[in-house]
Parts: C-alpha cells; structure tokens; sequence
C-alpha cells in the first residue's frame, strides 16, 4: 500500500528554502511516518528512509548521513512561523532530532507547537501519495505539487506574484522570463500531462497607458476525482498525438473594456496596502526571530523596500478621490509615473 502524507493545510504556507529535491523527499518522508504519533520518539533506520525516498544503494551511509542532518539544519534555520493577525508564533517543526551514525538510525519527535499541523487532520489538510512526490525531480516541481494539492478537490489555485514567489522560493532576481524557464517550465514537464495542468498569467494596468504586468497566475489542473477517470483512459491517450502543455498569455484584449485611470489607481492602492502589510508583518517575525540584527542585509533591504512602498501608497493616496473628469493631461502624467514605479 502507498505511504499517504498528510498535514494541515498551514504547512503551506511555510517555504522550505534552500531546500534540494532529495532533502525535500528525506523531511517530507519523515513527516509521514510522525503523523498521528503525537509527540512520541519516532525511530526510522537509514535502509528505511533510503527505501521511502528510492535512493540507490551506491550512495554511502556517510553522505546520507549528511543529507539528513542538512535537512534538519536547515529546519532549524527556518524557525516556522505562523500569523494570526498580530499574533506571531515561531518554533521549530522537531524536539528531538538524534542521527547515530553507529546503529544508522534516526530518532525523531514532533515539538508540541507543531503538534496540530500532523496529528487530529479531520479537516483543511493536504494529501498525496509519498511515491509520486519522489519520483518528481525537481525541487520547485515538488513544492508547487504541494499546494497544488491542497486545492486537490477543486483543481483550482490562485495566487499574487508576491504570494507565489514566496511559497516557491524564487530568488527576488528571477523576471517573469525567469520564473517560465527556471519555475513553470520544469513543473509543466512534470506534472503538465498528467495533471492536464493550465497555467494563466493574470495581468495589471489594462487601461490608459499603464505599462501592463504580471501580477499573479491562475492554476487550473485535474481533481482527485478526475484523475481516477483519466488513468482507465491511458492506453487510449497512449496511441494519440501527445498533448502540448504551455503557459496562457492571458494579455489584454482589444475588446475588453479598459479600466479607468480612477479604477487603476484603486487598484494598484489596495495592492500595494496588502503587500505593505504582508512586508512588514514578515519583517516583525523576521527580526523577532534574530538575536543579533546589527547590519543584517535582508533587514536593511526589507526595511529600504518597506519605506518605498509607503512613499508610494501616500502618492497613490492623494490621487484616490480623484474622479477622472479632474485629471487633466499633465497630472494624468504624474499619476501613470506613479502607477509604473517597481518596488525592487
């Protein structure tokens, strides 16, 4: 029988930095096998684990050894955290993690805090099999698979850009030219056919001479349900001319009505609100997690990004009551520079 994973739905919401694919299979591995164990030390043997992850058996105990303990370092380093309004909760997913190299053997135990998050699932969880999330080779394949299927009765996820680069990691550098060949294309490859995955991009400033933007994707792909239908359907799919997956241009249309420069303005304002919020909520649990913040780079820069983005919403702020027969050429000027301004 399959191993199933399954976790509460916050886990999600965590994004595992840095994390490689075989790093991702060793803690996602782990957690399925803690689930429902309550807080009890857990054992599990080096052949075990390597038997979960289908690692070869050319690959040494020692160098295994070492990928175990960079997951949990790793984990350590993350220090979850979780946001209910202005309350911010930070811990670490293992009380206990003991690697003995002697016996190769693992011992394992939930903290009590992330107690909820493996045990009790009656609800708002994710499942999936442990066999299918090995076999995916990439890293940001496996981490989108993840949300894809929290969302695995609908077939439906969507998401802001900022949202999603951080749920996937994606290096603040990456373009949108970026995110289609390093991010979407390997997931595509992946999960595309199977899955009959659809990914439409969703776009900003359709009106007035705005520049238009990427601000978020829309995910369409086979429910649970659907898929059990398309596997009694393989040998037909099979003799016919392979499907093409590729990536929606949902740019504007000619014949869709172009939103006012009054309706723009909302817009990108209450845009900019959510992502200051998100920023500086991010940046709290950041800094309150951190003993020593002395010129510590990823502050300065969140907080040099933070200053911005408020400059901005005061802009955008004295031009919201605006009607559109009070904005003549020159301040229509003005307010598009505004609307263009980036948040690097």
């Amino acid at each position: 029988m399959d191993t199933i994973v399954k976790y509460n739905n916050q886990f999600n919401q965590v994004a595992l930095r840095n994390f490689s694919s075989q790093e991702l299979d060793l803690l996602i591995s782990i957690s399925s096998k803690v689930r429902e164990k309550g807080t009890e030390i857990i054992e599990f043997s080096f052949f075990e684990l390597k038997k979960y992850i289908n690692l070869k058996s050319k690959h040494s105990n020692v160098e295994f050894m070492k990928n175990i303990i960079n997951v949990n370092r790793k984990l350590l380093a993350l220090n979850f955290t979780f946001i209910n309004g202005n309350v911010i909760e930070q811990f670490t997913l293992f009380n206990k993690f003991k690697v003995d190299g002697d016996t190769q053997i693992l011992y394992v135990s939930v903290n009590e805090e992330f107690f909820f998050l493996l045990n009790q699932l009656t609800s708002n969880f994710t499942r999936f099999e442990l066999k299918e999330f090995v076999t995916l080779k990439s890293s940001y394949a496996k981490e989108f698979y993840r949300r894809m299927k929290q969302f695995r009765s609908t077939g439906f996820w969507k998401c802001n850009i900022e949202e999603f680069r951080n749920l996937l990691d994606i290096p603040e550098k990456y373009r949108i030219v970026d995110i289609d060949k390093y991010v979407l294309k390997p997931v595509v490859k992946e999960l595309g056919e199977k899955y009959n995955l659809q990914i439409e991009k969703k776009y900003g400033f359709n009106g007035g001479r705005g520049r238009s933007r990427v601000i978020g994707f829309e995910f369409r792909f086979s429910t649970d349900k659907n898929l059990e239908t398309l596997e009694t359907k393989k040998i037909e799919k099979e003799v016919k001319p392979q499907k093409r997956y590729k990536i929606i241009e949902n740019t504007p249309k000619v014949e869709e009505k172009e939103k006012t420069l009054s309706e723009q303005i909302k817009e990108e304002l209450e845009m900019e609100q959510e992502a200051l919020n998100r920023s500086t909520t991010l940046l709290g649990a950041y800094i309150a997690g951190l003993k020593d913040i002395t010129n510590n780079s990823i502050i300065i820069d969140s907080k040099r990004r933070i200053n911005l983005r408020k400059e901005k919403i005061e802009k955008l702020e004295q031009f919201s009551n605006l009607t559109d027969d009070e904005i003549d050429e020159s301040l229509e000027k003005v307010i598009q520079k505004v609307l263009e301004m980036e948040i690097k």
